[in-house]
């Protein structure tokens, strides 16, 4: 059974609401994005603090060295500086030196020189050589013991000439490779997993000298004594497999392989050391992709299929929390050696030749504030209550928010169950016609406000009015605003009057239920105590009789609410 650390964490306050995720969600959809000027096969990719992909090298008809970005606001992927080799089956590390993140290039090429992209610069700057030629050798980022603010890269395995067990590191603050502890078994093509409470690397499968050996192997690199020792071997062999880290759970979820079950998948448990075969894909791959989702699911995608006929289109979503597989929308093109990275805003991009973009979570929905009573007005201190549903297509748990209109938007609710009407009260210091809306955010907002479509638009408008005299002390002797008559068929007066002391200019201004503007009676001078009158004939700026209906007036002076209140037109 998996541990359920990340469930006593992931909503902080909130985690109550995180069971109640029962419900059924969509499937998600895949969405052509623009395509690579350059086909490249099997090569890396990385992101870039600004959320945009960087994709270098590969293979097109041979090793290829140019490189290019994925601007993600345009869509389109632009060349940038190539590297000074033409490199493939390489990694692509992204490392911090003095606390900026830059990417390191190295092996893969029949040469010695690694390569550092700085995206700052979008170049790249040759740094120290290799100790060994590398092909299909993975590398890894861990942070520096001796400088919190850099990460070192650690090779490993790839090296024919040492039966694929040698290993090194490179140390970005002092641009030198240099050698380090050697595996117990030779591997190629290892998938590794850095573990930060226990300060180990774990390298799973890959191929090497010892043929199907090496394919079930594992082992932990200590960082602090440089030694690698064996550990639980997998219980099926894996090569050109994927293994997804969940730092939380700390365990790791190994998915396919080119030896037959292609099919194969299983759990690691570091707290136990155990091996645990889980439920098998629908579909047998190899050469394919696999992301962890925000919402703890992880999906794998493309691949050669059993048949290792070719490239094929289907996915699949794995749920750690039911230990099952089932199909997830196909892609639009076959892939298979190929990358793939999280955006930023939670979508996954899958990066061939032709490039797709997955969506998993659909935006909620809120309906428009309604107050209880079925009233939108109160008188100014009153505290009035307004109900407001969200619904989640997804069936995710949802959290709402008011803008009050007078310059105060509520905190976030509790999560609730998708559908759940929420109340929320407040109560205006001025009077005034207010324009109040609801928005919905998913459970996925507060995991990562960035998450795609995880907070909804502000919904429709709610007209508040609120009357009485304002609250601050300089309009303490203010008269409400009265009109008479009250109800009234042809015409009413509009009464106010105003303290000495106040000496700016007001005006009155008319909506309708609405909120829209009706007609505004303007430029009032003040010259001391007095009652102030207008007459208004019914009619809107246009000269045109309104309809029959409840209208609000506003005592203003320049932007500040002085005092509002409302009347009812009969026709």
């Amino acid at each position: 059974m998996l541990k359920g650390k990340y469930m006593k964490k992931i909503f902080f306050t909130l985690t109550v609401f995180f069971l109640l995720l029962s419900s059924p969600c969509l499937a998600g959809e895949w969405e052509p994005t623009g395509n690579v000027n350059q086909d490249r096969e099997g090569a890396p990719s990385g992101t870039l603090d600004n959320g945009d992909v960087l994709i270098a090298g590969g293979w097109n008809s041979g090793p290829l060295s140019s490189c290019e970005i994925y601007n993600i606001a345009t869509g389109i992927w632009e060349e940038t500086d190539s590297m000074t080799f033409a490199r493939y089956q390489f990694p692509l590390v992204k490392f911090r030196l003095d606390g900026v993140n830059k990417f390191l290039a190295g092996g893969g090429a029949s040469s010695l020189i690694a390569e550092i992209f700085d995206p700052q610069s979008l170049t790249w700057e040759q740094t120290d050589s290799m100790n060994c030629f590398r092909s299909e050798a993975p590398a890894i980022a861990f942070p520096d013991p001796n400088n919190d603010e850099n990460d070192l890269v650690l090779f490993v395995g790839g090296d024919a000439q040492n039966g694929y067990r040698s290993c090194e590191i490179y140390n970005p603050a002092t641009g030198l490779f240099s050698m380090t502890g050697f595996l117990v078994e030779g591997k190629c093509g290892a998938k590794l997993i850095y573990n930060k409470d226990l300060n180990v690397i774990m390298a799973i499968g890959g191929w090497g000298a010892s043929g199907m050996t090496s394919l079930y192997d594992c082992e932990i690199y200590d960082i602090a004594t440089e030694i690698w020792t064996q550990i639980a071997p997998t219980n099926y062999p894996h090569e050109y497999h994927t293994a997804n880290y969940d730092e939380e759970d700390e365990i790791i979820l190994v998915v396919g392989s080119s030896y037959s079950p292609h099919n194969s998948c299983e759990l690691y448990d570091f707290e136990t050391g155990i091996w645990t075969v889980v439920d098998t894909m629908e579909i047998g791959r190899w050469n394919h992709c696999s992301e962890t989702l925000l919402k703890k699911e992880n999906l794998v995608m493309g691949g050669q299929g059993e048949t290792g006929s070719g490239s094929c289109y289907s996915c699949e979503i794995y749920d750690y929390a039911n230990n099952q597989w089932q199909t997830a929308p196909s892609t639009y093109y076959p892939y298979s050696n190929f990358s793939s990275e999280i955006l930023f805003d939670e979508r996954v991009l899958a990066i061939k030749s032709w490039c797709e973009i997955y969506t998993w979570n659909y935006m909620p929905i809120v309906s428009p504030p309604q107050t209880l009573s079925g009233l939108n007005e109160a008188i100014v201190g009153e505290i009035l209550t307004l109900s407001v549903t969200a619904t989640d297509p997804d069936g995710d748990s949802v959290s709402v928010r008011i803008d009050w209109g007078d310059g105060e938007i509520s905190e976030w609710t509790e999560l609730q169950p998708s559908s759940s009407s929420f109340e929320l009260s407040h109560e205006w210091d001025e009077p005034g016609v207010y324009e109040v809306r609801g928005q919905a955010a998913d459970q996925w907002y507060f995991l990562n406000e960035e998450c795609h479509n995880s907070l909804s638009e502000w919904g429709d408008t709610l007209i508040v009015t609120i009357s009485g005299q304002s609250t601050d002390p300089s309009m303490e002797q203010t008269t409400f605003l009265t009109c008479y008559p009250n109800p009234f068929r042809e015409s009413t007066t509009l009464s106010f009057h105003m303290p000495a002391e106040f000496s700016e200019s007001t005006y009155i201004v008319l909506y309708n239920v609405k909120g829209q503007e009706v007609k505004t009676f303007i430029s009032f001078p003040n010259r001391g105590l007095g009652t102030r009158d207008v007459v208004w004939d019914g009619r809107d700026y246009n000269n045109q009789p309104v309809g029959s209906g409840i209208y609000f007036f506003t005592l203003k002076s320049g932007e500040k609410v002085i005092a509002s209140n409302k009347m009812l037109l009969l026709r």
